[in-house]
């Protein structure tokens, strides 16, 4: 009986901290990838060579080529992940999806959703 009530309470502590973990790892890898696509786009726009980038969120294509801002979304995250930085910008507690912003001479900027 001891046993089943150690086990209770390390689960009731142990559980919420893991699926915080699980939620931020999952909010990383999409940021993660959604820059990557932005800093295609980012150089493209720098050089003036067009190139053309799938969104992570819907798999519309974006073409960047230096003449136009481009919004590139991320995939959307499942809970909490507040704390977590994109571009010097850190993410709030109901923040579910991040916006990368290319600007038409490559610099970007995160916006949190």
């Amino acid at each position: 009986m001891i046993a089943v009530a150690i086990v209770g309470i390390l689960s009731a502590v142990v559980f919420p901290q893991y699926r915080r973990a699980r939620t931020q790892a999952e909010a990383v890898s999409s940021i993660a990838e959604t820059l990557a696509f932005a800093e295609q786009c980012a150089l493209a726009n720098r050089t003036g060579l067009p190139v053309t980038v799938q969104q992570p969120f819907n798999g519309a294509n974006r073409v960047c080529n230096g003449r136009a801002v481009r919004q590139i979304n991320s995939r959307t995250w499942s809970g909490d992940a507040a704390g977590i930085m994109c571009l010097g910008v850190t993410a709030g507690a109901s923040h579910r999806r991040a916006r990368i912003r290319v600007a038409a001479d490559g610099s970007m900027r995160c916006i949190f959703r």
